[in-house]
């Protein structure tokens, strides 16, 4: 029996070395929590600024923590997202957590940390969303609206970052806790939810499963008078339709109905991006006329709003609608200068993807030379994109790494903690408790192994990360195809064919289709070269929509046979109305001193001529005889 109570206390007492409580008290104003609900509107920040001036004229130290946190952090959302006084809205957030009782009360901190990631999505400010990610992350919120709140704002951070699905588990894992909520807000929550739900199925593709949400969400919000989401609804309702079904009337339909405001809501972001999109489907139906109207109202809009970053894109699309009627000198100057002010802020890679329908209206105006400067700028672009999003994913992997580290080093802190209560406790303790002593003495070793244990995992666990972080490095994360990083892994061979190439007016497909359809056009692409070439062949994404592709042994199946196979794969119908073909240069590596760099740069010089000469072919360097290859 003795050994059993010893045994009882040891794990008792790492039961207490191990708890980290779970509830804090939710010190709020009820009257107080209620008249803040009720200054709200449609979106987060509240509508009505007369309460809730009132309500921060009533704020003082008496007022509750986490009340007072609350009402600080709507007022920052109502600067950020009405006023668009972004910098403003992040200072009093930051300065209201600078409070010591702010710091110490998980719920107020939380009230306000949610804030500033609500104010970097409404911001676009992704670099700093990513960097309070893991902070939005840490655990012990038993507030059930706040922790509501928190987990629908991480999915949504995903869905920002394009990391799916992850949007969805924390989208779902929301879901589960709004139905904890008790109040009268239930369903504008739900109505909130099932929104950004069906937007993330369809960035998933899960088609079906987005239109049923959206129907359902639709026809619920009629039924219970939550008319104010219903724009955005439509907005997502239609674009599944132009996926799914191509740009038809029941398209065009939803975005007309995405361009009407709720009743006492501004015109905003949701009905500039109604126009834009009504304006994009009927210039690829041709419908010139109609599709000027509605980038006009676009662009009225985005002046209004000041959205800057939208509104070049429409400029843009007005020029090009012009150049496509013939107005070819004041279409292209509104593209050159919509492109110029753009470029002030935008990626390489969306600033390469603008450039395509540049060189396209140069060529309809029957301008070559200048279509080929355009070409060229482009290609440029997309390599700065190239290592611009290198940079990027080493600093995500970066931030991730300093998150774990930061937690081994809170656990090694705390086990230290431990032990040195632990000697203290030794210290005071007199003959008495020797029985007792030597009980602690027993825990703190069982804990000390238990401590090594955990590190050793830690340490496989890094060392298998980083060997999976080397894999990932080599790959490109959307076609799982080798990046340009991992060819120089592989040594040339006399005998090799260098295939350079990239798919023509594929920025179209992206405007016309949406970024989801240009990735899976990718990877379709992607897909059927890897299908159609031996295992011992090397196939690279070279960077945005191109491709280098290393056929080893060139002599084993002959030019003809390699030039089907590679024609076949490019050239397909992978949805309807999108032709994939492509533009590129091929060079036969003969001698035995010709190395990667000088085959890729005379590729390129192959590819440039391709497109000077009307695209849709391969210009083939073979021992020094030129060959044009159909790629039509």
């Amino acid at each position: 029996m003795k050994k059993a109570y010893i045994i009882l206390i040891g794990f008792l007492f790492l039961d207490l070395l191990f708890c980290v409580p779970m509830s804090h008290a939710a010190e709020r104003d009820p009257a107080l929590e209620q008249r803040l609900s009720s200054t709200l509107g449609v979106g987060l920040a509240p509508r009505d600024r007369d309460a809730l001036r009132t309500i921060l004229s009533e704020l003082d130290d008496q007022t509750p923590v986490a009340t007072y946190a609350r009402a600080r952090a709507y007022e920052a959302l109502a600067l950020a997202i009405h006023d668009h006084l972004i910098e403003d809205a992040l200072e009093i957030i930051d300065t209201t957590l600078g409070h010591d009782d702010i710091t110490n009360h998980p719920i107020a901190r939380a009230e306000l940390v949610n804030a500033k990631g609500e104010i970097y999505i409404h911001a676009q400010m992704r670099e700093a969303l990513g960097q309070l990610l893991p902070e939005l992350m840490e655990p012990g919120i038993d507030d059930a609206r706040v922790y509501y709140h928190r987990l629908h704002l991480i999915g949504r951070s995903y869905e920002f970052i394009h990391d799916y699905e992850q949007a969805l588990t924390y989208l779902l894992r929301a879901h589960e806790v709004m139905m904890t909520i008790e109040d009268e807000h239930l369903q504008r929550r739900r109505q909130f939810l099932n929104l950004h739900v069906a937007r993330t199925h369809a960035r998933l593709r899960h088609f079906d499963r987005a239109r049923q949400t959206l129907d359902n969400t639709i026809e619920e919000s009629y039924r219970y008078g939550l008319e104010g989401r219903l724009p955005e609804l439509y907005m997502v309702r239609g674009f599944v339709i132009q996926v799914t079904e191509g740009p038809n009337e029941a398209a065009e339909a939803d975005f007309l109905k995405a361009t009407q405001a709720p009743e006492g809501e501004p015109v905003g972001r949701t009905q500039m991006l109604a126009f834009n999109n009504l304006g994009a489907l009927n210039l690829h139906n041709g419908n010139y006329e109609a599709a000027e109207r509605y980038f006009e109202k676009g662009v009225a809009i985005a002046q209004a709003i000041s959205n800057t970053y939208e509104l070049h894109i429409m400029l843009f699309n007005q020029g090009y609608v012009m150049v496509k009627q013939g107005e070819f000198e004041p279409g292209l100057a509104i593209m050159e200068t919509a492109f110029e002010d753009f470029s002030q802020t935008a990626p390489p890679s969306s600033q390469a993807d603008m450039l395509n329908y540049l060189a396209d209206a140069y060529q309809t105006a029957g301008n070559m030379e200048r279509e080929l400067e355009v070409v060229r700028q482009q290609l440029a672009l997309r390599e700065a994109s190239y290592r611009a999003e290198r940079e990027r994913v080493v600093g995500e992997l970066q931030v991730r790494y300093d998150a774990q580290e930061a937690a081994l080093r809170i656990q090694w802190l705390e086990q230290e903690s431990a032990l040195r209560e632990a000697r203290l406790a030794e210290q005071q303790r007199n003959q008495r408790w020797i029985g007792l002593l030597s009980i602690f003495l027993f825990v703190a070793l069982a804990f000390a192994l238990l401590a090594m244990r955990r590190v050793r995992k830690l340490n496989t666990q890094l060392y298998l990360a980083n060997k999976e972080l080397t894999e990932l490095s080599n790959r490109d994360p959307l076609t799982q195809l080798y990046n340009r990083r991992a060819l120089f892994n592989f040594p040339e061979q006399r005998g090799d064919l260098i295939i350079l190439f990239d798919l023509d007016n594929f920025k179209s497909i992206n405007d016309q289709f949406g970024h989801d359809i240009g990735d899976q056009v990718l990877l379709s692409v992607s897909q059927r070269l890897t299908a159609a070439l031996r295992a011992e062949d090397l196939v690279v994404r070279w960077g945005g929509e191109e491709f280098l592709i290393v056929i080893r042994r060139v002599n084993d199946v002959g030019i003809d046979v390699i030039k089907n196979k590679i024609r076949d794969a490019i050239i397909h119908t992978p949805f309807p109305n999108i032709d994939v073909n492509a533009s590129g240069g091929a060079v036969y590596m003969a001698g035995r001193t010709d190395t990667w760099q000088d085959a890729i740069q005379r590729a390129d010089d192959l590819l440039y001529q391709a497109k000077q000469g009307g695209r849709g072919q391969i210009r083939a360097d073979i021992e020094g005889e030129l060959q044009t290859w159909p790629m039509k």
